[in-house]
């Protein structure tokens, strides 16, 4: 039954990476976490690893349509890639209950904005604004686990003059770049202590989730856009909630 539930998942999380560039991450941690019972630390590790596969895999069909903006993309790479990896090596001091309540009020927060008419906006008008925003958006990733996408999208609409399809392609861009970085960081750590995240899971759900991705761009413009947006910000509410009740048991 956990095995069915967790495929079923994964397929889940795949199709929100799909349609919105985003929500892959958040939606993966709750299901290591809950129906794999997996420890904290693993757990957040694993879900890099399975959001980096998932959104190579979701990224080639925006790369073949040439919606990526190659240009944008190398400036807010290696300030992502360097901010992942500076997150992972933080997240080994920082208490997993911490962790998971961040996560909880960024899933809050993303689930707010998904259901707004209009996705909230920062207009960025210098360089140096775009290197910070890079950074901390991949510190975020390295630091609790998840990719970053539901603040990459908006970002990218709100400070460029992107179409929505190229700002799918960008966030999944960055978020196999900074979940991979991000994931060798906990990888590593997580060897020193005589763990490590199980690769033939990270390659199931994984691979899941790819087909998932991939079935999300076959009918995402028949679908309406603001009922998913907001079906999908209900659960993000859910599950912070759960995220919530368990970070207040552990203390």
């Amino acid at each position: 039954m956990e095995l069915t539930l967790t495929l079923l998942c994964a397929l889940l999380i795949g199709l929100a990476l799909g349609l919105f560039g985003s929500g892959g991450s958040i939606l993966t941690v709750p299901v290591l976490l809950y129906l794999l019972h997996l420890p904290e630390k693993v757990a957040i590790a694993t879900a890099l690893g399975i959001v980096a596969l998932i959104s190579a895999v979701a990224l080639l069909p925006y790369i073949w349509r040439g919606h990526l903006r190659w240009a944008l993309l190398a400036k807010l790479a290696l300030p992502g890639i360097l901010g992942a990896w500076a997150g992972g090596v933080a997240s080994q001091w920082l208490d997993s209950r911490w962790q998971l309540a961040l996560l909880a009020v960024l899933m809050a927060a993303s689930a707010i904005n998904m259901w707004r008419q209009q996705l909230w906006s920062f207009p960025l008008r210098r360089s140096w604004q775009l290197l910070l925003v890079g950074a901390g958006l991949g510190c975020v990733t390295g630091l609790i686990g998840v990719g970053g996408g539901f603040l990459i999208v908006p970002l990218l609409l709100a400070f460029t003059s992107l179409t929505v399809p190229a700002a799918i392609g960008c966030s999944l861009a960055l978020i196999v770049l900074q979940s991979s970085s991000g994931f060798v960081s906990h990888y590593l750590h997580l060897q020193q202590l005589g763990q490590q995240p199980d690769l033939a899971l990270i390659g199931m759900i994984g691979g899941i989730g790819a087909l998932g991705s991939l079935l999300a761009l076959s009918f995402s413009e028949r679908l309406p856009q603001m009922l998913l947006r907001r079906g999908f910000a209900l659960l993000l509410v859910a599950l912070a909630l759960l995220l919530m009740c368990r970070t207040l048991l552990c203390f």
